[in-house]
């Protein structure tokens, strides 16, 4: 059962989920933080990501380990299959955007404290515009649907999908998730650049890292802006 921890309004769900792991109350195995509205939220690399009533889903699930690597692309994975019966186009972007059409649906950070791991989603749920400077590369369940979607039925289909993937691995990148998620990646086949270098992503590693076949050999990236010929 999942427990489901509503506020109103929060600066960051993530935030507000550390301090709750990390005050060392008793909590249920599967805790997920909701909030209507968040103020203050974070992206990868200190991006914002604001999240306003009725337009996006902002929800941080507690993970009880520590934070290793396979939570982020099982995270991904977990978002993928609650989302592809309701859009079927999408695809992850390494290593755990989720896009469509080549513009960015859902966003993830993963935070570890020293009592376990924080997962914050944000999903893109009922907007038909964006503001100009992300215009080119956002996009909604809506826009691509045409339907609209409560916050609180997606929540449940993505909270369950993802700790059942954690849970299914135990939090490691195994083979098999591996397996899993290289068909699943819109970076496999395509040019990337990165640090002023290019090359093909060719696959994944056992630590989560996208492997890039490059003019003078084979290079792992595991952190850091990856840009994708084609994808925003």
């Amino acid at each position: 059962m999942i427990n489901v921890i509503y506020l109103p309004k929060v600066n960051s769900t993530n935030t507000y989920a550390k301090a709750l792991l990390n005050s060392g109350e008793p909590l249920c195995p599967y805790t997920v933080i909701y909030a209507k509205e968040q103020t203050a939220g974070r992206g990868r690399r200190g991006r914002s990501w604001h999240c306003h009533e009725g337009d996006s889903l902002c929800m941080s699930l507690i993970l009880p380990y520590t934070c290793k690597s396979g939570i982020t692309l099982l995270t991904a994975l977990g978002v993928y299959k609650a989302l592809r019966d309701i859009c079927p186009n999408i695809k992850i972007k390494w290593p755990n955007d989720i896009i469509a059409d080549n513009k960015k649906l859902c966003g993830i950070l993963t935070e570890g404290t020293k009592s376990g791991t924080v997962v914050g989603i944000g999903i893109n749920l009922n907007h038909t515009t964006f503001p100009t400077d992300i215009a080119h590369k956002a996009t909604s369940l809506r826009l691509l649907t045409g339907d609209s979607f409560t916050p609180a039925e997606i929540l449940n289909k993505v909270a369950v999908s993802v700790f059942d993937e954690i849970e299914k691995y135990n939090a490691e990148l195994t083979d098999n998730a591996i397996d899993e998620y290289i068909p699943l990646c819109a970076n496999i086949g395509r040019e990337i650049l990165w640090n002023g270098k290019n090359g093909v992503a060719t696959g994944i590693s056992e630590n989560g890292s996208l492997i890039i076949k490059t003019e003078h050999g084979t290079e792992q990236v595991s952190f850091g802006e990856v840009f994708v010929s084609g994808i925003y």
